[in-house]
């Protein structure tokens, strides 16, 4: 899937505009199983991601294996390709790679900053229902 696709679920989820409401226990009871299927999704789709980076590298390992093979063949009219093109070739490859990565890797770490503040805020309400046991006692 496409880092706009998962940026699109991740939007669609809501949780920049979450309000935290632990007016009450069924609010805050409410509010703990929202953050908890907020977390739930949002580890599904980190984990897609980095299953995606794997692939990518993959590919590329493939590519370029392809390419040092290819390399030592002769080229056009059996000439062989200067050192300086080889290189520049593959360090394309290389930097067309580390971009496309970049891209995913964003979404990993928006991903894991969701769900840190997530896992915090759920402490929080936990925290928030205990006292509310500890008033009624």
């Amino acid at each position: 899937m496409s880092p706009k696709k998962y940026r699109r679920q991740i939007d669609d989820l809501g949780i920049e505009g979450l309000e935290i409401d632990v007016s009450s226990v069924d609010n805050a009871m409410k509010t703990l199983d929202e953050l908890e299927e907020f977390e739930k999704i949002l580890k599904k789709i980190r984990y897609n991601v980095k299953v995606d980076i794997r692939k990518i590298r993959m590919d590329y390992i493939n590519e370029l294996h392809e390419f040092e093979t290819s390399s030592k063949n002769h080229g056009f009219f059996h000439r062989k390709k200067s050192t300086k093109k080889l290189i520049k070739e593959k360090k394309a490859i290389i930097t067309h790679r580390d971009n496309k990565i970049a891209t995913y890797e964003q979404i990993d770490d928006l991903t894991s900053d969701y769900i840190d503040q997530i896992e915090d805020s759920k402490i929080y309400v936990e925290h928030t229902i205990k006292g509310f046991g500890d008033k009624i006692l």
